[in-house]
């Protein structure tokens, strides 16, 4: 195998040859894509205007999805170009935030412990979302200033503060379409090479979520015929949640509401306008629309029109009160 710098894997007796269907492999590489950028974003909202590639190689032995050395020196050459697109103004704005005196691995390998944080800190907690923790202790290690988080037996896992920080961010759907695949002889492994192992601010070990801890990230939900049946079509609401994603390409945002993922579009101009909000606590502001393909007012799941995105999460929160 050529030099790659970290591996997203399913290993076990349901993958000893590499295999997994087309779709769970596409629905695994789509979840990919989302983590990858949703970490890019929380690094400098710029990037999230570049349409950035992202390489990615299935091996034979055990499904693994590749992370290859360079990829973020696509990225740093992506982000030069905001001088040309977009002024001089956005390119100091990606100088303030360090990138100028980055490696061409260091993006690349935040990312990668980004997401081994959170999966090790969702497994300690035994939580998907906390966003304060009260009863915290300070340690600094190795000049990293580190905070012991307490499970529910008092026990402590110690994490960087910049990645206990990000935690706080995560939607609790971003490692779905990754987890939704572990299965009893099928486990998800997230790591480095072992040339890129070592560094003082990872986990240590590599970040594992067998059948038994899948509850924790993923749960199947059965849904009623009609979903939130309550918000009737051409109602006007205000709902509280979580912007999750979107896509340029479709012109949709994903608005996490009560444990659910609703397809929101504006309604009128385009979801560009809503770089600020994206991955925010937020109120959307709009109409319900639930008119199914054949015409008729019968679709389960409601669509919002939204006609604003209000931001609730302007000032950031303090983590230990």
């Amino acid at each position: 195998m050529s030099e790659y710098l970290a591996h997203i894997k399913y290993e076990g007796k349901l993958v000893e040859d590499g295999f997994l269907d087309a779709r769970k492999s596409a629905e695994i590489l789509i979840g990919i894509d989302e983590v990858i950028r949703f970490f890019l974003i929380q690094e400098n909202k710029e990037i999230s205007k570049l349409d950035i590639e992202i390489p990615i190689r299935v091996e034979k032995g055990s499904w693994m999805a590749i992370l290859p050395p360079d990829l973020s020196i696509g990225i740093l050459t992506a982000i030069g170009t905001l001088a040309g697109a977009y002024g001089m103004t956005a390119l100091h704005t990606v100088a303030k935030n360090d990138f100028k005196d980055v490696t061409s691995k260091d993006i690349t390998k935040k990312i990668v412990k980004g997401i081994k944080w959170t999966i090790e800190i969702i497994k300690h907690l035994k939580k998907k979302k906390v966003k304060k923790f009260p009863d915290a202790k300070i340690e600094l290690k190795e000049g990293i200033q580190m905070i012991g988080i307490p499970n529910e037996n008092g026990e402590l896992l110690f994490v960087p503060l910049e990645y206990l920080k990000l935690y706080t961010k995560v939607p609790e759907k971003l490692l779905d379409k990754l987890t939704k695949q572990i299965e009893e002889e099928r486990e998800l492994e997230i790591d480095f090479s072992e040339k890129y192992k070592g560094d003082n601010d990872d986990t240590g070990t590599p970040a594992k979520i067998n059948y038994g801890q899948k509850s924790l990230f993923f749960e199947e939900k059965e849904e009623d015929d009609i979903l939130f049946p309550e918000l009737k079509h051409g109602m006007y609401v205000e709902l509280e949640g979580h912007l999750s994603r979107g896509n340029e390409k479709t012109n949709t945002l994903g608005f996490e509401y009560e444990k659910h993922t609703l397809t929101c579009i504006p309604y009128e101009g385009n979801i560009k306008n809503e770089k600020q909000t994206l991955f925010t606590n937020c109120t959307i502001k709009g109409y319900i629309d639930r008119l199914a393909k054949d015409g008729t007012i019968k679709e389960k799941r409601p669509l919002i029109r939204y006609l604003e995105i209000e931001n609730n999460d302007e000032e950031k929160p303090n983590l230990f009160e």
